[in-house]
C-alpha cells in the first residue's frame, strides 16, 4: 500500500484512492506517479526498535517571534495549552521519537500540575475506542490492538513507529482516544459528494465549515502535482478532506469538555491535519481552549507555516 506513494493512498485510515487514484485526507506530501509503478519486492520490514534507533537531540522554534527554545522551554510552554496537535511525517522515525519525548515530557509535567494527559490519534477510527480502552487496560496485547482495529489494513504504515507511544500511554495510565472518521464515510463523501449521502451516512458527519479560504487554498496547492481523472470532482474530494479534519476536531473537542477543568488532550496526526486551518481552529470553534500546534521534523522555514511551534532536529 505504501508504494502508491502518497501517504499510503489516504493515510491507510480512511485512506484508499477513489477511481482517479488521487487520496482524500492524507498529508499530500508526495505526489503521485502519473502512471500505476511496476510491482515490486514489498520493502524491508521496519525494526521493532526502528524509533530507539531514531534518538536524535532537538530543539524548538516559536513562530510568533522567531524564538529558539530548548528542549525542556519548548515542553515547559506545551504543557500550558489544552490541546496540542503534533504533525507529523508518517514515515519519519524521527517524528516519531519526537513524539515520544513530547508524550513523556508532558506527562511528567501534568503528574507536577495535577492535570490529565490523553492521546489523541488519526491513526484509529472511532470505532476502535473500544479496543483501544482494553489495550490500555491490559486485556488486549500489541497485536490484540491490530487485530481487532484492523490497524494494517486502516493504516498501514509500520506498527514500530507508533508502538512505544501507545505502550508508554499504557504504562503510564493515559487514555488513547482515536480520533479519526470511518473509511466508508470518506470514501462515501469523496465518490457522491455531501449531497449524495444517505440518511445513515449524514448522521455520521460532525458540523462543517467548507468555507475556510485558507484551509481550501492548502488542499489545492498540496493537490496541483496529483493527476485527476475524467471522474474526479474535486469539490468532492474537498469535502472529504474537511469531513476528516472536522471529525477529529470534534472528537478533541468533546474528549476535552467532557474531562474538564484539568485535562489536556495531545494528538497525534499528519503535518497537513495540524496546519492551524485544519483541525486546530476547528477545535477552537467548538470550544474555548487553548490550542497549539507543532510542526516535528521542521527542515525549512516554511514548515513552520501554520504552525505555532516548530520542532527542529539538532545537527548530528
Amino acid at each position: 500500500m505504501r508504494s502508491l506513494s502518497i501517504l499510503a493512498c489516504l493515510c491507510a485510515c480512511a485512506c484508499a484512492a477513489n477511481r482517479s487514484n488521487v487520496p482524500i485526507g492524507s498529508t499530500l506530501d508526495a505526489p503521485l506517479p502519473p502512471e500505476p509503478p511496476p510491482k515490486a519486492a514489498p520493502p524491508p520490514p521496519v525494526p521493532d526498535d526502528v524509533v530507539a534507533r531514531a534518538a536524535q537531540t532537538f530543539h524548538g522554534r516559536r513562530s510568533a517571534d522567531g524564538s529558539t527554545l530548548e528542549a525542556r522551554q519548548l515542553l515547559d510552554e506545551l504543557s500550558h495549552f489544552d490541546v496540542i496537535c503534533l504533525g507529523e511525517a508518517h514515515d519519519a522515525a524521527r517524528d516519531h521519537y519526537a513524539e515520544l519525548m513530547v508524550v513523556q515530557g508532558l506527562q511528567r509535567r501534568a503528574e507536577i500540575s495535577g492535570r490529565a494527559l490523553g492521546v489523541g490519534l488519526e491513526m484509529f477510527q472511532t470505532p476502535a475506542n473500544p479496543a483501544l480502552q482494553n489495550y490500555g487496560n491490559g486485556r488486549l496485547t500489541d497485536a490484540g490492538l491490530r487485530k481487532k482495529t484492523k490497524y494494517d489494513e486502516r493504516w498501514g504504515f509500520p506498527f514500530a513507529y507508533y508502538q512505544p507511544v501507545l505502550a508508554f500511554a499504557r504504562e503510564n495510565g493515559l487514555p488513547l482516544y482515536g480520533l479519526n472518521a470511518t473509511r466508508d464515510l470518506t470514501h462515501a463523501v469523496s465518490e457522491r459528494g455531501l449531497a449524495g449521502l444517505n440518511k445513515q451516512e449524514r448522521a455520521q458527519l460532525p458540523d462543517l465549515d467548507l468555507d475556510d479560504a485558507v484551509h481550501r487554498q492548502t488542499f489545492e496547492h498540496l493537490m496541483e502535482g496529483h493527476p485527476r481523472g475524467p471522474g474526479m470532482n474535486l469539490d468532492n474530494f474537498y469535502a472529504a478532506q474537511v469531513v476528516w479534519d472536522e471529525t477529529m476536531a470534534s472528537n478533541a473537542a468533546r474528549w476535552v469538555d467532557a474531562h474538564a477543568p484539568t485535562r489536556q488532550l495531545l494528538v497525534l496526526a499528519g503535518n497537513a491535519h495540524c496546519r492551524q486551518e485544519a483541525i486546530p481552529s476547528r477545535i477552537m470553534r467548538r470550544v474555548r481552549e487553548r490550542v497549539a500546534n507543532v510542526r516535528l521534523g521542521a527542515s525549512q522555514p516554511s514548515d513552520a507555516e501554520g504552525y505555532a511551534y516548530t520542532l527542529v532536529f539538532d545537527e548530528r
